[in-house]
C-alpha cells in the first residue's frame, strides 16, 4: 500500500462519505420517530394483506409478523430502498472513480508515473473504499440510538442485536466494494462498470422478491447475496450469523482478486 495515494483519495471522496453518513444518520433517528408515532396495531393491520406481508418479510429477511416490535422494525432500517441506494451509490460512485475513471479522463497514465506498481495501486484504493465504509455502517444503527433514546423504545441489549446486524451489513458492504472494485480495474468507460455494477445489484435484488412471490426462485436465492443478508432472523435468533458474514466477505475477496489479476495484466489504453 501506499500512503500518499491512500491520503490522496481519502480526500478526494471524504466530503462525499461525510454526506452520506449524515444522510444516513438522519434518516434512521426519523425513522425511529415516524415508526413510534403509528400504533402496532395498525402495523399489524397492514400485514394481515398478504402481499404486504410478502413484501416486507422479503426485505427484513423474516417473518415481521412475529417480531412486530419496537427493535424488529426497526431493523427494516437496515434493509430500507433508501439505505441501499445511499450505500450502492456510495460504493459505486468511489469504487468506479478510483479506477475506470481514470481511465475514461485519461489521467491513468499520469497515475502510472508514480514509483508504485498496479498491486499497490489497486491495493491503496481499495484500503479507502473499506475505510470510508466503516462510518456509512455505523450510522443506521447510531441513528436507531439516538431516536430510541429520545423516544425510549429499546432497551440496550436489543441494541446489540442491532450492532450485529450492523456488522452484517458491512459485510455485504464488503462484497459489493469488492464487485464493483473487480469491474472498475476490468472496464476501461466508467459508466460500462456502472451498469455492470448496477445490472448484478438488481439482479440480487429482484431475485430477492421473486423468492417472497414464486417459490420457484427459491431454487436459486442463494446466487444474490440478500440471500445471505437477513437482518430480521439475527434480531430473532439472537446469534451472530457468522456463516453469512464468511460468504459475504469470502465473495468480496474473490472479487477483489480476480480484480486484482486483471488490472496488474492488462493493457490500458488512456485517451
Amino acid at each position: 500500500m501506499n500512503f500518499i495515494l491512500i491520503r490522496r483519495t481519502l480526500r478526494d471522496y471524504f466530503p462525499l462519505a461525510v454526506g452520506a453518513t449524515v444522510l444516513l444518520f438522519v434518516f434512521a433517528v426519523l425513522f425511529v420517530f415516524a415508526t413510534n408515532s403509528i400504533p402496532l396495531e395498525e402495523g399489524r393491520q397492514w400485514l394481515k394483506l398478504e402481499w404486504v406481508r410478502r413484501l416486507v418479510n422479503a426485505m427484513v429477511g423474516g417473518d415481521l409478523a412475529e417480531a412486530l416490535t419496537p427493535t424488529g422494525v426497526s431493523s427494516f432500517i437496515f434493509t430500507h430502498p433508501l439505505t441501499w441506494v445511499l450505500v450502492v451509490g456510495f460504493v459505486f460512485t468511489i469504487s468506479t472513480g478510483v479506477l475506470s475513471a481514470e481511465m475514461d479522463r485519461g489521467t491513468m497514465d499520469l497515475l502510472a508515473t508514480l514509483p508504485v506498481s498496479r498491486a499497490t495501486l489497486y491495493s491503496s484504493v481499495s484500503v479507502v473504499v473499506l475505510i470510508l465504509g466503516v462510518p456509512l455502517m455505523i450510522a443506521p444503527w447510531l441513528g436507531v440510538w439516538v431516536g430510541a433514546r429520545i423516544v425510549g423504545v429499546i432497551h440496550l441489549a436489543q441494541m446489540g442485536r442491532l450492532a450485529v446486524v450492523a456488522v452484517n451489513l458491512y459485510a455485504a458492504y464488503i462484497l459489493i466494494s469488492g464487485l464493483s472494485i473487480c469491474l472498475s480495474a476490468v472496464f476501461e468507460r466508467r459508466t460500462s462498470a456502472l451498469i455492470a455494477c448496477f445490472v448484478i445489484v438488481f439482479y440480487s435484488a429482484v431475485l430477492n422478491l421473486l423468492v417472497a412471490f414464486w417459490p420457484a426462485a427459491q431454487k436459486i436465492a442463494f446466487t444474490g447475496f440478500f440471500y445471505y443478508f437477513a437482518p430480521l432472523r439475527v434480531v430473532l435468533n439472537s446469534t451472530f450469523p457468522a456463516g453469512d458474514i464468511s460468504v459475504l466477505c469470502c465473495a468480496g475477496l474473490l472479487f477483489w482478486l480476480t480484480g486484482l489479476v486483471c488490472f496488474c495484466r492488462r493493457d490500458i489504453h488512456v485517451t
